[in-house]
């Protein structure tokens, strides 16, 4: 199911998701990275899987954008790597599983 949510971006200057990543772990200890995406440039096309056109943030052509979803327990907030790009409605796509018995 598709689900409407608002989504924080932040953007910086990183050469691979795993440096993105390690940035964040180190700022945000208690992040739930099921809930972040890192995307490197060009990143127009997976944008597109959360964003309705004309929703989402600019495309970058040089820096990753990291996009906080719903329950990543990080707050949008600069860092000395990432500045705060904006909150933007979006959507995110989630298999709802039956409870057990």
């Amino acid at each position: 199911m598709r689900f409407r949510v608002s989504i924080g971006v932040l953007a910086g200057g990183f050469a691979t998701q795993q440096l993105a990543f390690a940035h964040l772990l180190d700022v945000a200890p208690e992040a739930d990275f099921d809930q972040v995406e890192v995307l490197l440039p060009p990143a127009a096309r997976r944008l597109a899987q959360y964003f309705d056109p004309g929703d989402g943030p600019e495309v970058s052509e040089t820096d990753a954008l990291v996009l906080l979803l719903p329950g990543a327990h990080v707050h949008l907030r600069p860092t000395d790597r990432l500045r705060v790009v904006g909150r933007f409605p979006g959507w995110i796509t989630r298999a709802l599983l039956p409870e057990a018995e």
